[in-house]
């Protein structure tokens, strides 16, 4: 496999870097990954209120859980323990809890440490608030996105809409202005 430059895209919810970084991995023919969904994903299988759990136990759950990325561009698939993660992460709720997991250290170190696995094993495009920055701060080619929080809420709200899922805009500008 021809070994390509780290490549990061950054930048706060909402601003694009999804779309970007997909359509970059597609040229590329190389996975994409984005962070976020990992956070997500962690959250959702801990379950709420995961944050408040004993340190030891925490880490031993976080461990019980595997990432791999099958496919390439567009089509990359993020699987946890062998299983595509799919739609079910893309909920404010989830969102809300990934944010409130991520804050944990042993959570975050834990990630961190999976996903710079990822990028020194694989040609890999990584999307995330701060992968450029703190995780990989070695990245050849660095991009950072932003936006005003109108337009962030806006975008994600038209996402939500457009699956068919149920949201409030007021709510998703609420964390867009926190976030």
């Amino acid at each position: 496999m021809k070994c390509l430059p780290i490549i990061t895209l950054d930048g706060p919810a909402g601003v694009g870097k999804s779309t970007l970084a997909k359509r970059l991995a597609t040229i590329l023919g190389i996975p994409y990954l984005d962070t976020g969904a990992m956070f997500r994903t962690i959250a959702l299988r801990l379950g709420p209120g995961a944050e408040a759990l004993p340190e030891d136990e925490l880490r031993a759950r976080c461990k019980a859980f595997r990432f791999k990325l099958q496919g390439g561009g567009e089509h990359s698939v993020l699987l946890c323990n062998g299983v595509p993660v799919g739609p079910e992460i893309r909920t404010e709720e989830v969102g809300q809890m990934a944010s409130k997991s991520a804050a944990v250290p042993q959570v975050r170190s834990w990630l961190i440490d999976l996903q710079r696995d990822l990028a020194v094993t694989q040609n890999v495009i990584m999307d995330g608030r701060d992968i450029g920055t703190c995780v990989l701060p070695q990245a050849t080619v660095k991009i950072y996105l932003t936006a005003s929080a109108d337009v962030r809420a806006k975008r994600r709200y038209d996402e939500y809409r457009a699956k068919g899922m149920d949201c409030d805009y007021e709510e998703i500008l609420n964390t867009c202005l926190l976030y």
